[in-house]
This record gives C-alpha cells, structure tokens and sequence, in this order.
C-alpha cells in the first residue's frame, strides 16, 4: 500500500491566514436598515400599530351653522403578528479533540457561532423581501415567518390581509388626481427606462405629507439598474450617501432625503421605495440576538446552542410605500 503523505508532508506545517471568510453571505441593505432601527417590545398576541383613517367633522360655517355632534370613528390599528426564526451551532467531542492548527488565529467555537449568527440574519432577509406565505411554501406551513415586502406592495388581498385590514376597510384619499385605497403601496407596472426622472415618478406618488417623514428615505433596487441609475446622471450633480457608503452599501441622493441602493434580494427590473419613518422592525426583547446557552444532552457527547430572533415587520401607513415594476 502506498504511504499517503509524502516525507515533506509528514513533517511540514500549513500556514494558516487569520480569521475565515464567508463564502455563501451577501449583503442586505434592507435589513442593515431595519436593524439599525429595531425596536425592543415586550409580549403581547400582536405588534399593533394605531393609525387615523378619517378626517374629523367639519367644515365651512356660518353664524346659524347647527354643528354635526354625531359620533364618528377615526381609530383603528394594523395588526403584524410574531415572526420566529433560529440558526444553531453544534459540536462534539470528536471536534474538541481532533482539531488543531491555527492556534488562537482561529477559533472553532467562535467561528460556529458568527457564521450561526450571520444566518439567522440571513434567513430574516430572506423572509423580509418574500411574501408570508412563499416563506411558508419554502419552509414549511407550520413556520411563522415576516409578512415581508411582497406582502406589503402586494396589490390584492391576502389571507389574512396585511395587517389584518383589507385594502378597501380604511377608504380612499387621492393620488395625483386619482382615487386610490388609503390600504394599499403605490405600484407602477408601465415600463419605464432607469434614469433621475424615474425615481422621481416613485418619489412624488410615496409622498404622504409635507414634512421631512412624508417623503421615501431609502430607494432599493438591482446592481444592474443603480449602475444605469448613476450612468444617468452628470457626474458635477451625481451625490453619493456617506452613510450608506460607511457600511459597505453606495448610495445615489435621491432629494434632500432619500438614497438609492442596490441589494441583492431585490428582484430583477423593481425598484422601491421605503420610508423608515412609517415602517418599523419590532423585536421582542427577550429573544433579540439573546446571549447564547450552551445546552448538553445527557446521552449524547455534544455541546449545541441555538440564537434566535422573534419580532415583527409592519407599518402604520401602507401608502407611505411603493415600488416600480418594469423598468429597465
């Protein structure tokens, strides 16, 4: 039989580069957003959202006018219940005791855990630019992931409705001349050629209000279409996000508020646009990120641990949303 190291293999070391590197992430400006924003909440059945739907009565007067004293509903609130998700790391006694190399350069154990945990924030995006129940049909009926993006554009209702509210419940108000439903994301499926007028056209149909929180702040779309984005446009009037920038993400001023990105879950030809004023991610706060238990079965020699993240994606003003969904 022939010997299976070589006499300078036998006694030879590797030399071994710090650290490892992630080869199946990628990056995710959605929930890097989200997560900077995240808000810590205690229990409840669900993450609620009160919301004003109608104007109260009144109007022009005279010195007879009798005033209408009827009662007359304004409240209501959009509901988002709990999603739930989990990555894990596990290890046995076989890996404490057969591996070496590295020496303090790498980590086992810590590297289990980081890779664990980029995971789980992994999974949520995922679930973030998926529909409720296309997170289901891939991991199972019996999970309880995001209403994500798709439900929050979505142009129909679903069961049960975003929110809980169906998209005819809260009425009607005026887009640019024409009645649309209060419930409902602003959706342009026309095509459209990617350029600063473009962006525009989502910009004014997502504007709910005069002040800075009326207006989109963050803009996603594909790599492809941010490169015809930024091709577009003069370079002495194209501004780059220095914010964005710091974290890996280039962003394109849109405004004085808003800035176009790329994210790679975005799908092709769509572009959005968000206003993190109005949308939110909820986190409970006993399992946000929580500090890892190692737990050890008694008939097995292994150590495993899981990190979890239970919150919730919602908004309290649906129309403050929209996407564009042709455009080249």
């Amino acid at each position: 039989m022939a010997l299976e190291l070589s006499q300078l293999q036998s006694i030879s070391d590797d030399i071994w580069e710090p650290g490892s590197r992630n080869n199946w992430a990628m990056g995710n400006v959605l929930m890097w957003k989200l997560l900077k924003k995240v808000k810590k909440v205690g229990s409840g059945q669900y993450v609620r959202y009160v919301l004003r739907y109608a104007k109260s009565r009144g109007g022009a007067m005279s010195g007879s006018t009798v005033f209408d004293t009827a009662k007359k509903a304004f409240l209501n609130a959009a509901r988002f219940p709990w999603a739930y998700f989990y990555s894990g790391f596990t290890y046995d006694v076989e890996d404490e005791v057969e591996i070496s190399g590295g020496g303090a350069d790498i980590d086992f154990v810590l590297q289990g855990l980081d890779n664990a945990q980029e995971t789980l924030r992994d999974d949520m995006g995922i679930s973030l630019w998926r529909s409720f129940a296309d997170s289901q049909t891939a991991w199972g009926a019996d999970k309880k992931p995001f209403y994500g993006v798709e439900d929050l554009m979505g142009q129909a209702n679903t069961s049960p409705a975003f929110g809980r509210i169906n998209m005819a419940d809260l009425g009607t108000y005026t887009r640019e001349g024409t009645a649309t439903n209060i419930w409902v994301a602003y959706q342009n499926a026309n095509a459209l050629v990617m350029q600063y007028s473009t962006m525009q056209t989502l910009r004014r149909n997502c504007i709910v209000g005069d002040g800075p929180d009326g207006v989109p702040d963050l803009y996603v779309t594909t790599h492809t279409l941010w490169d015809k984005l930024e091709n577009s446009i003069v370079a002495s009037q194209r501004h780059y996000d220095e914010e964005t920038a710091k974290v890996g993400f280039d962003g394109i001023k849109i405004g004085s508020r808003g800035t176009c990105v790329a994210d790679n879950k975005c799908t092709a030809s769509y572009v959005n646009a968000f206003n993190f004023d109005l949308l939110a991610l909820k986190a409970h706060k006993d399992f946000f990120f929580p500090k890892p238990v190692w737990k050890q079965p008694t008939n097995q020699a292994l150590k495993t641990t899981q990190m979890f993240f239970f919150g919730a994606f919602g908004t309290g003003e649906r129309r403050a949303h929209g996407r564009l969904t042709n455009v080249s």
